[in-house]
């Protein structure tokens, strides 16, 4: 049996639940939060946060900005929240390019304290700041930092050399109400923006499950009315289930042969997913006699 792929005509998998800002889609929600997030890196804010569910997109728009950062200034991205404050202070270093890369190789972070990181930073950002540069750290999964990471950060936001804001951090996590814990007061009350990810809402959703299908150049299939219908009462309109349930209707329509994706295809994606069981708790539901 052929990969879906081939048979679609994909030049790659469409709804792969790998990050990849090629893929970044601008709803409503997104749209608003990347317009405040950009302004206020426009301003120089120190500290900013973006909230969201899991599954909304969070690391979708955090490496969307790092591609769009890169182009003008610095930016390092912490994709692994749980970091000491070590090895936070040494991914900064090397991916904003404050030592030269012989020198990471030759180890000269590896056996650094961290108050010789810290002197390290506290030095390249002067530097910096004397250019009139910037740059952007960005953290993602954030509601997971431990405790003495958040107190690094704190420091970071604070240092002397930053005053004019030289070094400005993206933080981007759970809200507390959903699982994720409270900001420290340290950090809250620096805060000068806030945006906040929903899910797609019903008309966003038919447009997100175009938008993947034409990028990944799958011209010759087509999702039904109804079955959009389907994915977005299954999904509740958070993208990484809608991405799990396109994928393996996908699958699906490749063994049947048909390049139309209706609703029964769906409803054979969930439940091989095991989503149908979560129906009546979580998401909202259309049925299959949507219109």
């Amino acid at each position: 049996m052929q990969p879906y792929e081939a048979f679609f005509g994909f030049v790659e998998r469409p709804f792969s639940l790998t990050p990849d800002p090629k893929y970044y889609f601008r709803s409503r929600s997104h749209g608003r939060a990347f317009d405040a997030l950009s302004a206020g890196i426009g301003r120089r804010e120190s500290l900013l946060l973006v909230t969201g569910d899991l599954g909304v997109g969070k690391t979708t728009l955090c490496r969307t900005f790092v591609a769009l950062l890169e182009r003008k200034t610095r930016a390092a991205l912490v994709g692994n929240s749980l970091l000491s404050p070590e090895d936070l202070l040494r991914l900064l270093l090397q991916d904003l390019g404050a030592i030269a890369k012989d020198e990471v190789r030759d180890g000269r972070l590896v056996g650094a304290t961290r108050a010789e990181l810290q002197q390290m930073l506290d030095e390249f950002l002067m530097r910096l700041r004397a250019n009139n540069d910037g740059a952007v750290l960005i953290i993602d999964e954030a509601h997971s930092l431990p405790s003495a990471t958040v107190e690094q950060i704190v420091q970071l936001a604070a240092l002397e050399s930053n005053r004019d804001k030289v070094l400005q951090i993206l933080l981007a996590g759970q809200p507390a109400v959903t699982g994720g814990p409270a900001l420290p007061r340290a950090l809250d009350e620096r805060l000068a923006t806030r945006a906040r990810l929903l899910p797609l809402e019903r008309d966003e959703c038919e447009r997100y499950v175009h938008h993947r299908l034409t990028i990944a150049g799958g011209a010759s299939v087509t999702f039904s009315q109804r079955a959009i219908e389907v994915i977005y009462g299954l999904s509740g309109g958070v993208p990484r289930l809608v991405n799990l349930l396109a994928e393996r209707a996908l699958q699906e329509g490749a063994v049947l042969g048909a390049r139309r994706i209706e609703p029964d295809m769906i409803e054979s994606a969930a439940s091989a997913l095991q989503l149908l069981r979560l129906r009546p708790k979580r998401f909202r539901w259309f049925g299959t006699n949507a219109r």
